[in-house]
């Protein structure tokens, strides 16, 4: 295979997978900020979802009732379980002050299909992370004997076309479905049969206090930002280690 043909197909896989490295350490320091529930909470209608369906909860009753920081904080504590194989969720609770008597109860936050869907959700993210890594240090190989050996890694411009690329096929995708049945498909791919993964905000305090899948949209919105970001810079970062492995070349 001649150089101009073997480029035209490592450039744009190696664009790929600089891509998701990118994502994927993107993900990693959005979980470490709880993906800006705070935020999300007072900007995107959290708070409102919650007053009006907390007190329609079939399972659950007084959530309409916690604070805003205790919120904050049940979701602090699903994110850590869910990144630490599932442990820890069935003792999240929650503090109801029931007025007028002011009564404080603690009640599990999760019932029993809401813990089966976390669990599954847990499951996936330890997939995710074991894959990202591996393909994390395959990036780094490459790129390393790339350096080393000054392979014609694909500089910036190259790598943002096939991005580009990758990107307007995907936006094309969701608005064609909409991300709503896009997001729906997934869990139907992904999910066991028998696991219930949809929930009416009724049925779920999981759901109410994420607004389900509002959440997601904007959670996923930032992801792709700060992802571009880093994807930008590392990038950039390779480019100027060419340059300098160039330039001192003797």
């Amino acid at each position: 295979m001649n150089p101009s043909a073997r480029r035209f197909i490592t450039n744009p896989l190696y664009a790929l997978l600089s891509l998701i490295v990118s994502l994927g350490l993107a993900w990693q320091c959005l979980a470490l900020m709880d993906y800006g529930y705070g935020f999300w909470h007072d900007h995107a209608g959290i708070g409102e979802n919650i007053d009006q369906y907390g007190p329609e909860n079939r399972y659950r009753s007084g959530f309409e009732h916690t604070s805003r920081e205790q919120r904050i904080r049940l979701f602090s504590e699903i994110v850590e379980s869910v990144h630490h194989n599932g442990n820890g969720l069935e003792a999240i609770h929650y503090q109801a002050d029931k007025p007028p008597a002011s009564t404080s109860l603690s009640i599990p936050l999760l019932h029993r299909a809401e813990l089966v869907h976390l669990q599954d959700v847990a499951n996936l993210i330890h997939t995710l992370e074991i894959s990202l890594a591996v393909l994390t240090v395959f990036w780094v190989l490459w790129s390393g004997l790339g350096l080393c050996r000054q392979w014609p890694l694909p500089n910036l411009k190259q790598q943002a076309i096939s991005a580009i690329v990758l990107c307007i096929a995907l936006t094309l995708l969701l608005a064609l479905f909409g991300f709503e049945k896009v997001f729906y498909q997934l869990h139907i791919w992904i999910f066991p049969d028998n696991h219930q993964w949809f929930f009416y905000y009724q049925d779920s305090l999981m759901s109410t206090m994420m607004k389900a899948p509002d959440l997601f949209a904007y959670i996923g919105l930032t992801l792709g930002l700060l992802g571009v970001a880093f994807f930008i810079a590392q990038a950039m970062i390779i480019q100027s280690l060419k340059k300098i492995k160039t330039a001192t070349k003797p």
